[in-house]
């Protein structure tokens, strides 16, 4: 749940999850997230302003390189925030600086929103963060083991709360007697295999679901019962029970259980909304990691990544059209939230998020658990994908990496990791650490394509050759150097007498000056063949005898 300060005010955290991360970035945050907002102010040049701690300045019509701005940092605490409008990374970079040599907690405001939209929702979510502190009954809203010990209170009985999996959220801690049945539950987080079997078999569970009043339930080892179920409009959001202990379970209880009932309801709502604005915020503070833009010390407190090692897996649709638009968002949104609760029910504190086509999650290594076991969760995932989603999925997994400022270069390695062609179903999910090769070579060609003199040479014109005159030298050399250097498997290959593979070599060396006999030769010509064969496209700007790149 995104927390809220003392009092029912406002927390950075929860505004960050209200604004979205792709309209706001936190550049430096020396109080934490947890920092209290109780005001909004504006911040006028012309006219001195008393500010307090709490309090969110926007910056209107403050640019980052004006003096005015390491003034109204310098005048300020590490518990003011500061926001201001930005429109490029060096903008970004400086008052970033600014803001970590004056200790001042930074926002950065992305030009597509307005202050006029973010002074009405900062003023709207101060107002309703402090107009719900607590309910009816004064138990502080989200607080459900108070909500238990107030219930056990009023029932005279030990009560659980479940969510709606049947899983122990919340219990009562008033010193009540407890059977195995309650023990159990609380230890394992979940009511006993037996106990569950009897409840479903007996047909009390569909009753429970059904029925809009508590049931009475008569286990055959343990106390007697009441349960209801939690409901949020038609949906069930979790199970309530309390055992019988001081006095008899009756319509009174009943009454006074099903009240509850309505409370934890509303509870339980709002803890879902909170968890949605949380794992929002958190897949915006990944999106911009993995774009090289957050601040370090804020994702590693909020992603949990601060001295621990993790891994970045990628997943991507084999069809995706990659023209931005909302159709290609919707078609991506199931697959994200398929990640997304593969990642919150494996027990680890992962992040999830999209971009550019891709769905990218954060998996912390467990010592304790084998180390194979990201590359099985991820070919859970595209299985499941594949039967509920009926969506073909491709997942590569980042090598072992322990700092956040590498979360840019592993998601580099994933996403070449992707773009290779898929030869083989059984790599459909690909790890980093079992293709080195691949990634190398990769990264390699993208350094190769964004300097096109480094294709200029023999290969090149052989390519022109290809292209113009109808010749086979570039599947030739590619052939010979697939076959490792055998002659007589490359020409089966190529479906060619040996000796016309051996004379295309020779042709090879004496018109275009490519020595494959010759080390430093033969790495720069496997290499640049490589490119070549993998980018068709580049053969077609090619220019000259020579191969002049265009």
């Amino acid at each position: 749940m995104a927390p809220t300060a003392p009092g029912g005010s406002l927390t950075l955290d929860t505004f960050l999850g209200l604004v979205g991360g792709d309209f706001v970035d936190v550049l430096h945050a020396p109080a934490g997230l947890d920092l209290p907002i109780v005001a909004v102010l504006i911040h006028d040049t012309s006219t001195a302003v008393q500010v307090n701690p709490g309090d969110l300045v926007l910056g209107v019509g403050v640019r980052a390189g004006d003096p005015e701005v390491e003034r109204l940092m310098a005048a300020v605490g590490h518990n003011t925030v500061l926001a201001f409008k930005i429109r490029d990374d060096t903008e970004r970079r400086q008052l970033r600086r600014l803001g970590e040599a004056r200790g001042a907690t930074v926002l950065a405001i992305s030009p597509e929103m307005s202050w006029d939209q973010l002074h009405a929702l900062a003023r709207t979510s101060i107002s309703s963060a402090s107009a719900t502190v607590a309910d009816e009954r004064g138990v502080p809203f989200g607080d459900l083991f108070a909500l238990a010990n107030s219930a056990a209170a009023m029932l005279d009985g030990p009560v659980i709360i479940d969510d709606e999996r049947m899983e122990v959220i919340a219990f009562s801690s008033l010193g009540d007697p407890i059977d195995a049945i309650r023990q159990q539950s609380i230890l394992q987080r979940r009511p006993p295999r037996e106990f569950m079997d009897w409840f479903e078999s007996t047909g009390i569970l569909p009753r429970v679901r059904q029925s809009l009043n508590p049931v009475r339930v008569v286990p055959p080892d343990g106390a007697v019962r009441l349960v209801t179920a939690i409901r949020g409009g038609s949906d069930i959001l979790g199970y309530l029970w309390v055992a019988e202990s001081k006095r008899e379970l009756d319509q009174r209880s009943a009454d006074l259980l099903a009240e509850t009932a309505r409370v934890a309801a509303l509870q339980l709502l709002r803890s879902r909304i909170s968890e949605d604005l949380d794992r929002r915020l958190r897949s915006d503070l990944l999106r911009n990691a993995l774009a090289g833009r957050a601040n370090r010390r804020t994702i590693e407190a909020r992603l949990g990544l601060a001295k621990v090692s993790f891994r970045v897996v990628a997943f991507a649709l084999d069809r995706y059209d990659e023209e931005p638009g909302i159709r290609n968002q919707l078609g991506l949104r199931p697959l994200e939230d398929l990640v997304a609760l593969r990642v919150e029910a494996s027990r680890r504190r992962g992040a999830v998020t999209s971009c550019d086509g891709r769905i990218y999650a954060t998996f912390p290594v467990v010592e304790q658990r084998p180390a194979d076991e990201v590359m099985g969760l991820a070919r859970e995932i595209v299985g499941q994908a594949e039967r509920q989603l009926r969506v073909r999925v491709r997942a590569a997994v980042s090598g072992e990496i322990d700092s956040v400022e590498r979360l840019v270069e592993a998601r580099g390695d994933v996403d070449r990791l992707l773009n290779l062609p898929l030869l083989d179903e059984s790599r459909r999910v690909i790890a980093f650490d079992d293709s080195i090769a691949d990634a190398v070579l990769a990264e390699i060609t993208e350094l190769v394509l964004e300097r096109p003199r480094l294709l200029q040479g023999g290969v090149a014109g052989m390519v022109v050759s290809d292209r113009d005159g109808g010749t086979e030298y570039l599947p030739s050399l590619s052939a010979f150097f697939e076959a490792g250097g055998d002659l007589t498997a490359a020409s089966r290959t190529l479906f060619v007498h040996r000796n016309t593979l051996k004379y295309r070599l020779t042709r090879i060396k004496d018109v275009f000056g490519v020595d494959i006999e010759d080390p430093t030769q033969r790495l720069v010509a496997e290499l640049q063949v490589a490119v070549f064969t993998g980018h068709p496209e580049l053969r077609r700007r090619l220019d000259g005898p020579s191969g002049e790149p265009q």
